[in-house]
């Protein structure tokens, strides 16, 4: 026979003194970890039986220097006091629930030798953190299994997921944690003369008991983008320890990221006219566009780096402004308003934009892009701002005053527009039938 501590939370028993009675009741010993809470010696002394001693903790606390010191003492206490007999039964009171924020518990569940029983007034969560020998102030995320089947968090936090009713939900779940390499437990019908806490994959037979009293306790999942962190670190470390990264600027850095956009381009360039439809077809192209658009990534992270380091803008703040503006141009997603079609939300696009800005149409368009696909970014604002094609090619064609060949060109490559040909990917086309055609 082995001793027993009996764990009370207080906190949760008053409000059910029937349950904190019968919690305490046969307890040989109680000891409360601190009687400097209102009320608390008072309702003590009420619900036990007479004779039974009533011990407090609280000499330790005002020994101790710091809860590290503390709780290990705590513990000790109670776990020599419970082992004075074999039939012991001490109740060990906490004031508000012995689940949640109590390291003196945790270390209680980790010694051999005693039995451990949950007392007053637990609800699903005290039952899951004191089974599982999790305490919540550690980490933990309580959601709707419902409400996880779309995605999993990106980080690695611990989850409870209440209502797995279904066992196709759980399923589901369960299979999107072993994707990022998580653990998952069933806790089934806790409290219960039937409970299960189980290790569980997919396939798990135990899965088909899944009912509204089941849920899963999920934690060491792979972090999303882990990888992007430490990719960020990595560039840190860069600016700080190599000579060549150090010295970079804004402006030194323009063409390197001009350079690695069109290689981006290119890797497109190279996978679609290999006909190339998946990575199995063609990997060597796949990992190809992977890494230039790395090389594109490491421009962006370069720059912010450089931002944050005289605090301009980080990281963060270019993704916060980045999801800000496109919750904002995309109010057909995010707000009330309804489009039927790719070019409505091309015009509202524009319309949302020359809002913001304020300045003339032209000083939106980059003077640095390549003519045909400036020519191009030009004609769909002004287009979306309410200008006709034929307004454009009649207003081209009244007030040039220049070589008629070249304006003659300029009318065609309109004209080609107005039939949404895209002029930079025909020319690109086109320049690569004739690099083609060069011998050797």
């Amino acid at each position: 026979m082995q001793p027993t501590i009996v764990l009370v939370g207080a906190g949760i028993a008053n409000a059910s003194p029937q349950s904190l009675s019968a919690a305490l009741e046969g307890c040989t010993t109680v000891v409360c970890r601190t009687l400097r809470h209102p009320g608390l010696s008072e309702a003590i002394a009420e619900i036990v039986e007479p004779g039974v001693p009533i011990l407090s903790c609280d000499d330790l606390y005002d020994g101790a220097t710091d809860f590290d010191e503390l709780y290990p003492k705590i513990a000790d206490r109670i776990v020599s006091l419970a082992k004075m007999t074999d039939d012991t039964r001490l109740a060990y009171v906490v004031p508000g629930s012995p689940a949640i924020g109590e390291r003196s518990v945790q270390l209680l569940l980790k010694e051999p030798g005693i039995t451990i029983e949950i007392g007053a007034g637990l609800g699903l969560i005290d039952y899951a953190a004191l089974k599982l020998h999790w305490d919540p102030i550690d980490g933990l995320k309580i959601v709707d299994a419902i409400d996880l089947l779309d995605q999993l968090p990106t980080d690695s936090e611990t989850l409870l997921v209440l209502q797995c009713f279904d066992p196709m939900i759980a399923r589901e779940i369960t299979a999107k944690v072993e994707e990022r390499h998580g653990h998952v437990q069933m806790l089934h019908h806790l409290g219960q003369a039937d409970e299960k806490v189980v290790d569980v994959v997919e396939t798990s037979a135990e899965l088909d008991l899944c009912d509204h009293l089941t849920s899963l306790f999920i934690t060491n999942l792979t972090p999303l983008y882990g990888d992007l962190s430490s990719l960020i670190d990595v560039v840190h470390r860069l600016r700080v320890e190599c000579p060549w990264d150090a010295e970079q600027t804004h402006r030194s850095l323009a063409r390197h990221l001009l350079e690695e956009a069109h290689e981006v381009v290119q890797a497109i360039d190279d996978l679609e006219l290999t006909d190339v439809g998946t990575a199995t077809e063609e990997p060597t192209l796949v990992a190809h566009l992977e890494e230039e658009l790395g090389d594109l990534l490491l421009q962006v992270l370069m720059h912010a780096e450089i931002a944050s380091e005289v605090e301009d803008f980080d990281l963060a703040s270019i993704a916060r402004t980045l999801q800000t503006k496109l919750v904002r141009r995309h109010p057909h997603v995010f707000a009330d308003v309804d489009v039927d079609s790719a070019e409505q939300v091309v015009a509202n696009w524009e319309t949302i934009k020359a809002e913001e800005r304020r300045n003339s149409t032209r000083s939106q368009v980059p003077e640095a892009l390549p003519a045909a696909l400036r020519l191009q970014k030009s004609y769909r604002k002004l287009t979306g701002l309410g200008l006709t094609p034929e307004e454009l090619i009649a207003r081209i064609d009244a007030s040039s005053t220049t070589d008629q060949s070249a304006t003659n060109f300029a009318l065609a490559a309109l004209t080609a527009l107005t039939q949404e040909i895209d002029l930079e990917e025909t020319l690109r086309r086109a320049a690569r039938l004739l690099e083609e055609l060069i011998p050797g």
